[in-house]
């Protein structure tokens, strides 16, 4: 169910340990929570007849406690000669303190394990596994497609002889954005008598950052989950459409990827406008439509991978520009009132002869700026703004 390509290869992988040592010691499983990471490697050591050691997140995971316990658990056979799975839950959840010297003492481990070490991540932008992506083979989980969620709930609701409407069991696969372990959740609270068998469910305050948002956004292809991820960013639509055409192209790699994605983003930039013009602020909903399910959608043929996203760089541009043009204003300025020419004039000969002298003859302009009471770095700006 869901991520078949990805538990096939986890799959292959560890069976490959039993005809010997491949050349990747650990694996790096990657993807946001409730996407069947832990539970694949769980299903898979029933499977394989392998035991299973798992270390997660409420274990302490310093330096001395993985060179001591995690070490040996990966290094001696196992009484009965089985092979043993070395699972370290949330690896991008090491903190700098509690669990000092980790990422260091997993290097090790790997390096002399003879069992399958394998690791989980739900960020992945996190710069924790900057040396644990060199040192394994990487696969990245995506958010469940809301079908595949719908189909488990409903699994559940008829195990428990459980009258749940078809519509009530959507609007949980719906909300979830392919998170199955937040929908079983609420599946469980519906049964247990936390929420009505009809009508609406409450809402999750969930708030995420933009390149969470991003890479979550990314992940899917479905337009449902894209729209759910994009309705809990903790960002706005502007920065969003920002952050978008700054980034799109790491993810949107072929022509016609492009061409969609870009075609959404200007679709989106062009209702925005629309709505500020015309102050009709119920096209908001379309410019989300946009910038979540028109972007993500636009992903036909590109597998999705790790990227590092960077932050907008045109508003800066913009406001350096603006910058320049208020210093080329402010020698125009000076110079009127000197001379006693009209702007245009001023502009076509008085301050055009004054900068090429100063491109001849750089240390004339501190000569200019105190003839015309203004600071040398001035002509520096005009300059590179023409």
């Amino acid at each position: 169910m869901g991520n078949t390509d990805t538990i096939r290869t986890l799959r292959e992988w560890i069976s490959s340990w039993r005809r010997g040592i491949p050349k990747k010691k650990a694996i790096l499983l990657i993807g946001p929570p409730g996407v069947g990471k832990t539970a694949s490697i769980g299903a898979l050591s029933h499977d394989l007849d392998m035991e299973l050691v798992e270390f997660n997140a409420s274990d302490k995971r310093n330096k001395g406690s993985i060179g001591t316990t995690v070490w040996i658990a990966a290094t001696q056979q196992t009484l009965d000669g089985r092979l043993r799975i070395i699972m370290l839950d949330e690896v991008d959840g090491l903190s700098g303190t509690s669990d000092r010297g980790g990422v260091g003492a997993i290097l090790n481990v790997i390096a002399e394990s003879v069992h399958p070490i394998v690791m989980t991540a739900n960020n992945p932008s996190s710069p924790r596994l900057k040396d644990l992506r060199k040192n394994s083979l990487v696969l990245v989980f995506e958010p469940l497609e809301p079908s595949d969620v719908m189909g488990v709930l409903k699994g559940i609701a008829d195990s428990q002889d459980a009258l749940v409407k078809d519509k009530i069991l959507e609007e949980i696969a719906d909300r979830s954005a392919g998170d199955l372990r937040a929908a079983i959740s609420d599946l469980e609270a519906i049964l247990r008598g936390g929420y009505p068998l009809e009508g609406e469910l409450p809402s999750r305050d969930i708030k995420r950052n933009v390149k969470e948002t991003l890479s979550r956004l990314f992940m899917t292809t479905d337009s449902v989950a894209a729209r759910r991820v994009v309705s809990e960013a903790d960002v706005d639509h502007e920065s969003l459409l920002l952050w978008l055409e700054q980034n799109v192209h790491l993810h949107l790699r072929s022509t016609k990827e492009l061409d969609l994605g870009f075609e959404a983003l200007s679709l989106g930039d062009l209702t925005l406008g629309r709505i500020m013009r015309k102050q009709n602020w119920k096209l908001l909903s379309y410019v989300y439509d946009f910038l979540s399910a028109g972007v993500a959608t636009s992903r036909q043929e590109s597998p999705f991978r790790h990227v590092d996203y960077t932050e907008p760089n045109w508003p800066l541009l913009v406001w350096q520009g603006n910058r320049k043009q208020e210093k080329k204003k402010q020698i125009l300025t000076k110079l009127t009132e000197f001379t006693g020419v009209s702007v245009r004039r001023g502009a076509r000969t008085h301050q055009d002869t004054i900068e090429k002298i100063i491109e001849r003859e750089p240390n004339l302009k501190g000569v200019f700026a105190r003839w015309l009471e203004i600071k040398s770095g001035a002509f520096d700006r005009s300059r590179s703004a023409r």
